[in-house]
């Protein structure tokens, strides 16, 4: 899609949903963003099982690297609470 037919359409849109009441324009939100969401889940699922293992792979050694900053005060934290 070319940028001016992607500016007629995002203005035909705004022109339509400001006619609607705000219900409906509630309703209106929940469809794109719904919309937005199962892109989100078509992009995952189309990629292949070895970036996918990267990916998650990746993820887990910085979720495991925060793991263990956080828990490396945990005790002492709750020894002072302990205290007090």
């Amino acid at each position: 899609m070319t940028t001016k037919t992607t500016e007629i359409l995002k203005t035909q849109l705004i022109e339509i949903i400001s006619t609607l009441s705000f219900s409906e324009q509630e309703q209106v939100l929940k469809y794109a963003t719904s919309l937005h969401k199962k892109q989100l889940f078509q992009d995952w699922d189309s990629i292949s099982d070895e970036e996918a293992e990267a990916i998650k792979n990746e993820f887990a050694l910085s979720d495991l690297a925060l793991s263990e900053a956080v828990l490396k005060n945990y005790l002492p934290n709750l020894e002072k609470e302990d205290i007090l």
